[in-house]
């Protein structure tokens, strides 16, 4: 073993001198080689990250309790508006898209007791998020909001994943709802008070 492991790194050797020395001497031949293998290279590697994206189809639809998320997930699934009531399980369904084929659409509970339960088992399965935010009650309710949207952001398998987030105003219609220009700078304020936000994320908000 002890032989074949030497002879196996002299050629290794042998070999790495022969790039050093094709390369000084621009061997087209060496030059041609090392083209061919970062080609394969790079092709092998964005082949994974296709299949990794395309494996990942949920749309998780996110955020804190009574802001409108079963109504959302009712009217892109049914096309109507339906009496909701606080979540104590997920709802799915599936959406057709032209271009991306069925995505499964998660409706994910807000009571804060459920919620992680329920991210923990569909994160890995997230293309994208949808964080809804209640715009009548936002102001009193921004540091729950923060924390929350702080806690998706900076998670490990978001953070790697990192896919495309959406923040949706929800209640516009409604004379007490602030505006999304407000509730963007003040949320963004909110998530800069929180420990490490700005270095362990690399998801961008909206």
């Amino acid at each position: 073993k002890l032989l074949i492991m030497a002879a196996a790194t002299d050629g290794i050797g042998n070999l790495v001198h022969k790039v050093k020395l094709g390369l000084q001497t621009k061997d087209p031949q060496i030059l041609g080689i090392l083209v061919a293998v970062i080609v394969v290279i790079a092709s092998i590697l964005l082949l994974i990250l296709r299949r990794r994206k395309n494996l990942r189809r949920g749309i998780l639809i996110m955020g804190l309790c009574d802001s409108g998320k079963t109504l959302l997930f009712s009217n892109l699934l049914h096309n109507k508006s339906v009496q909701t009531y606080t979540s104590i399980k997920d709802n799915s369904g599936y959406l057709s898209i032209s271009s991306k084929g069925n995505l499964r659409v998660l409706d994910i509970p807000g009571h804060e007791r459920l919620r992680a339960k329920f991210f923990d088992q569909f994160k890995s399965a997230a293309r994208a998020v949808v964080f809804v935010i209640d715009s009548v009650t936002f102001q009193k309710e921004i540091r729950d909001v923060a924390d929350f949207l702080y806690n998706i952001l900076t998670d490990p398998v978001v953070s790697f994943n990192c896919p495309p987030l959406l923040i949706l105003c929800n209640k516009q219609d409604q004379a007490m709802a602030k505006g999304a220009v407000f509730i963007q700078s003040q949320l963004q304020k909110e998530l800069n008070t929180l420990p490490f936000y700005t270095c362990q994320t690399n998801c961008r908000v909206p």
